[in-house]
């Protein structure tokens, strides 16, 4: 009976304040090391210790494939620590750890109260939203010297900020094209957090949000397009026309040297790769020498250190996430989970190269939209098996 009132006060209450602050801290916690202790302490721990007690309550993931896959492709990283040709740092052991658990109480939460989880998620993105206003009005009314916005609290990279809003704005894009109720509050959201985009003068969200938009017309297919064309349209002429100047300016960002010398590199240990956590060093030819310790793409990140087997599991990990969201397009829930997916695949295929890491903005990318998904996939799941179900005991009533 204690197990049970655990569970649902931890499920009920806990969960949903821990998940808002995993996805708002980074706009208010001042520093990184900070981040990483209030997941720690709020999510992780909490969530290990529910889990160990009232494992019962987890089993719904046996049937679960993105989770078994998520496996898989983590204990092949783990796996690849043995050949990894440094001193072996074996807490990095610990990184698959703190992803399962919040694959586990994303999960957990969407199992039991799929309208707390949405709820969460929505407050967060609407924080999101409040954020990138101040954060605007911040660094077009302050005394900031710098001509990209780099970001508050935790944030202070342009481009990493980038990955934060961006997978707010992805939220609200989905969640616009989810549903027509309440659309010009979605809108309201949507629309600072892409101006704060244009602001840090990244171009991987645009990039990553155009395929999003892409996504979104494939697997709506009716006249909810022409809203989010009109939409998208507005917001990107109003972006460009005040600050979109010199996105452009910069070019490729020697973007296919580094991918080539990535692959140079990987060729030697093509199916095993070099081991998790061996870095990577880039000399570009820029006249400075610039040593670029990052291959500014996550899947050319996984294949260097764990081969061209780590990188088949990897993808594994998004086909059939997608497949599934393609098969069950008829929930507004999947369509907003799959287009967070979206986002952060291919936000990432121009950056990053920490793929399992302490939570930190890569997680936007790639973890949290996964997370997200997989608790989505399991109701969408089970609400088809009950729906199937329900003639059934009908007729034989």
């Amino acid at each position: 009976m204690w197990c049970e009132s655990l569970f649902k006060g931890y499920v009920r209450y806990w969960l949903p304040a821990a998940l808002v602050l995993l996805l708002t801290g980074m706009f208010w916690v001042g520093e990184r090391s900070l981040y990483h202790k209030l997941y720690y302490l709020s999510f992780a721990l909490p969530t290990l210790i529910v889990a160990l007690v009232c494992w019962r309550r987890f089993l719904f993931l046996r049937q679960a494939p993105l989770f078994w896959l998520f496996v898989a492709f983590s204990a092949y990283v783990a796996l690849s620590l043995a050949w990894y040709s440094g001193n072996v740092d074996y807490s990095k052991l610990k990184h698959p750890l703190y992803i399962c658990m919040l694959l586990l109480g994303v999960a957990a939460l969407g199992d039991v109260d799929m309208r707390r989880l949405v709820h969460s998620v929505g407050l967060a993105g609407a924080v999101a939203a409040l954020a990138a206003l101040i954060s605007i009005v911040a660094y077009l009314w302050g005394d900031s010297r710098h001509p990209r916005l780099e970001g508050y609290g935790a944030l202070y990279n342009p481009l990493l900020t980038s990955h934060v809003y961006g997978f707010f704005a992805a939220l609200w894009l989905g969640a616009l094209m989810s549903s027509a109720k309440q659309w010009p509050l979605k809108l309201m959201m949507l629309v600072p957090l892409v101006l704060l985009l244009f602001l840090t003068g990244s171009r991987t969200p645009f990039m990553a949000l155009f395929a999003c938009f892409i996504w979104l017309l494939v697997m709506v297919a009716d006249r909810r397009g022409l809203w989010l064309v009109l939409a998208l349209a507005g917001i990107g002429a109003t972006g460009v026309w005040f600050f979109g100047a010199d996105l452009l300016d910069r070019g490729l960002s020697y973007r296919p040297f580094i991918w080539a010398e990535t692959w140079k590199q990987i060729m030697p240990v093509l199916w095993l790769g070099h081991g998790y956590g061996t870095g990577i060093d880039i000399v570009l030819p820029d006249g400075a020498d610039t040593l670029l310790a990052d291959p500014h793409n996550l899947t050319l990140g996984v294949i260097y250190q764990t081969g061209l087997v780590g990188g088949a599991l990897w993808l594994t990990l998004y086909v059939y996430s997608l497949l599934s969201a393609w098969r069950m397009r008829g929930s507004g829930l999947v369509l907003i989970s799959s287009t967070l997916l979206v986002y952060g695949f291919v936000a990432g295929m121009t950056e990053g190269g920490s793929f399992m890491s302490r939570p930190k903005e890569h997680w936007f990318l790639i973890w949290i939209p996964i997370a997200i998904h997989l608790a989505v996939l399991c109701k969408a799941s089970n609400t088809r098996k009950a729906t199937a179900a329900a003639p059934e005991v009908t007729s034989g009533a």
